[in-house]
């Protein structure tokens, strides 16, 4: 993978912990409750969760550990595809 790819995901990955940041600076919590309470918010929620178990089939056939993929998959679920940023960002660091 190239220095512009790895440079891409990093700062994709930044932005998004900035604007988790910055919505929860501005309404905290409670904002989340409002996006589950319309129906569009839990079809984005549902598009996170399907993203999250896609990613997480794609770490455990990568990972030669059940562990780390593991431990891997299943902070996604919970921090959100920031953690997939991180993964790709550490794996195209490996690929040479």
């Amino acid at each position: 993978m190239t220095q512009i790819t790895r440079a891409v995901v990093g700062f994709v990955a930044l932005a998004f912990i900035g604007l988790c940041v910055l919505a929860y600076t501005a309404i905290g919590w409670q904002g989340f409750d409002r996006v589950l309470a319309e129906p569009w918010g839990l079809v984005t929620l549902a598009d996170v969760m399907v993203g999250a178990v896609c990613m997480s089939v794609v770490i455990f056939y990568s990972e030669t550990d059940w562990r780390v993929a593991l431990a891997w998959s299943a902070p996604i679920f919970f921090l959100g595809h920031v953690v997939s940023c991180i993964w790709v960002i550490l794996r195209f660091l490996r690929a040479k």
